[in-house]
């Protein structure tokens, strides 16, 4: 089937506008059939490039010209899964054990599929090839080339898909239930305003502008993307941070330097204290500062 780039976008984002309007559930369902299939995608990726892995081009990676502070905000935005605490909070009806759970093992997974994809493409080929045919698909050429392996550009190709599908399904529901709430006046899955119009409404905000970008100014969209570490540490790190601090404050106000409630519920609390409050600003302060020194060209630009 040949599909023209403008038609396959729209049925794209038709689709995933769709499933996010029916609700989290729906989110679920689908993210769950995706990242299996991504699971086994990485797992023949793996099976065919692991045995081709030359130790020498593992510890010749590029150090030098700061480098590795540069992929730092690259780094960050690619575990940006803050957004979608919100929807995930509500799914699990506040389910503090299970909320920890989602969190820690949804993070960890894709921790370390990807520590192996890095280990398995960057074992395969020179770096000094890499540098110098950079992108996706000159990526997957190289592999392919390298191995002789006729159906491994396929293979990751779907990985890679599957890999943006699954990142965009949740980043889009994070933005769409805000948008949600932001015009409901009850932030509850049974509240009157949960109707379908109002999350149609929802929706049209949510996919409309960027499904403007990616058909009419896509460059735009690439533009932003190179301060998106700029704003996830804002939306992850700094307002979080804040929030925390006020709240702790007045509830430690309120019961007179205790954590405890009326009843006597202790409020839950990570560990950690001060100093992990401070400990998170100062990293995004880092992640801030770096992007900063990407983009006045003080370091190196990343692909």
């Amino acid at each position: 089937m040949s599909l023209s780039p403008t038609l396959a976008t729209l049925i794209f984002t038709l689709i995933v506008a769709l499933t996010v309007t029916i609700g989290t559930h729906a989110v679920d369902k689908l993210n769950r059939v995706l990242f299996t299939l991504k699971l086994i995608a990485m797992g023949s990726v793996l099976f065919l490039l692991a045995p081709n892995v030359t130790q020498g081009y593992l510890t010749s990676l590029p150090m030098q010209q700061g480098l590795i502070v540069a992929a730092i905000p690259v780094v960050f935005t690619s575990f940006g899964f803050h957004g979608s605490i919100p929807a995930i909070v509500n799914y699990l009806e506040g389910d503090t054990k299970a909320l920890r759970k989602a969190i820690v093992i949804g993070s960890s997974l894709p921790l370390v599929i990807y520590v192996f994809w890095q280990l398995v493409t960057l074992g395969v080929v020179q770096q000094e090839t890499l540098v110098e045919n950079s992108g996706l698909s000159n990526l997957i050429t190289l592999l392919s080339s390298a191995v002789h392996v006729e159906k491994l550009a396929t293979i990751i190709g779907v990985f890679a898909d599957l890999a943006l599908i699954t990142s965009f399904l949740g980043v889009s529901l994070g933005l769409f239930e805000y948008l949600r709430d932001l015009g409901s006046s009850k932030v509850s899955e049974k509240s009157s305003d949960n109707t379908f119009s109002k999350r149609a409404i929802a929706a049209l905000v949510t996919f409309l502008p960027p499904l403007c970008f990616a058909l009419f100014y896509p460059q735009g969209f690439i533009m932003a993307l190179g301060y998106a570490a700029i704003a996830l540490a804002i939306l992850a790190i700094f307002l979080p941070t804040v929030m925390i601090a006020k709240t702790r404050k007045v509830a430690v106000n309120a019961n007179q330097g205790s954590l405890k409630t009326e009843q006597g519920i202790v409020h839950y609390q990570t560990g950690g204290g001060q100093v992990a409050l401070y400990g998170a600003m100062l990293t995004g302060l880092v992640i801030v500062t770096a992007q900063l020194l990407v983009t006045f060209g003080v370091l190196p630009s990343l692909g």
